[in-house]
């Protein structure tokens, strides 16, 4: 399938949706020691704008073991001003081009670049009834990498005086990550995966291998 006409028809039956149920998934392991656990499962109404998660967190860092688990129900009253608030929000973060004019053209065109490496990048097949979107990094140009590297050192610059543990996130090095979405017959996304591994160094400047998984299950109404 035509991977451009498989992202629309994924747009355009999400949303359509009124509701999702789902679980997040994310595990952190340094090297084979397991740092992170946590596991959302969660309700979404797109309509009334309630939602329901039940939180659990297993933590392992350092020496100190934490576990938590919180269950949590809010409703956000849906309103055209903030649902055009919204869709601005939605549309800037995915078109740069949107957003004030800081970096000139020659930054709008990058950005621009990036976004069609992505795009190109992309690979979908056939399995089971189903379409696979995926994404991996080694089908991404040098200078598409490099970019990435470089948010990466920057968020590192920013998290700097953060907690220890958010550290481990944003120190990572020669990173490499694949990303999956699973969608059916009705072009709903069934299963989103994200896989990110890479090396970090310790305070001894002792190498260890970080990986980072997180999938995403939904049901969508």
């Amino acid at each position: 399938m035509n991977k451009i006409k498989a992202l629309y028809d994924v747009v355009k039956a999400m949303k359509g949706k009124e509701a999702f149920n789902g679980t997040l998934t994310v595990q952190v392991h340094k090297d084979e020691t397991p740092l992170l656990l946590l596991r959302n499962e969660f309700e979404k109404n797109l309509l009334t704008g309630h939602t329901k998660a039940k939180i659990n967190t297993e933590l392992d860092y350092e020496g100190k073991v934490a576990k938590h688990e919180s269950n949590t129900e809010f409703t956000i009253p849906h309103s055209g001003e903030n649902h055009h608030h919204r869709h601005h929000e939605f549309i800037r973060h995915l078109h740069p081009a949107h957003a004030t004019g800081r970096g000139g053209l020659k930054g709008k065109l990058s950005k621009l670049a990036f976004a069609l490496s992505i795009l190109t990048a992309l690979q979908t097949e056939e399995q089971e009834g189903k379409t696979i979107i995926s994404l991996n990094a080694k089908d991404l140009p040098e200078d598409t990498k490099t970019l990435l590297r470089e948010k990466v050192s920057r968020a590192d610059a920013c998290q700097r005086h953060g907690h220890g543990f958010l550290k481990e996130f944003v120190t990572i090095e020669h990173f490499d990550f694949a990303a999956s979405m699973f969608i059916n017959k009705l072009f709903e996304v069934e299963k989103a995966v994200i896989t990110l591994v890479g090396t970090q160094k310790d305070e001894q400047n002792v190498p260890h291998d970080l990986t980072i998984r997180a999938e995403l299950s939904l049901s969508a109404k």
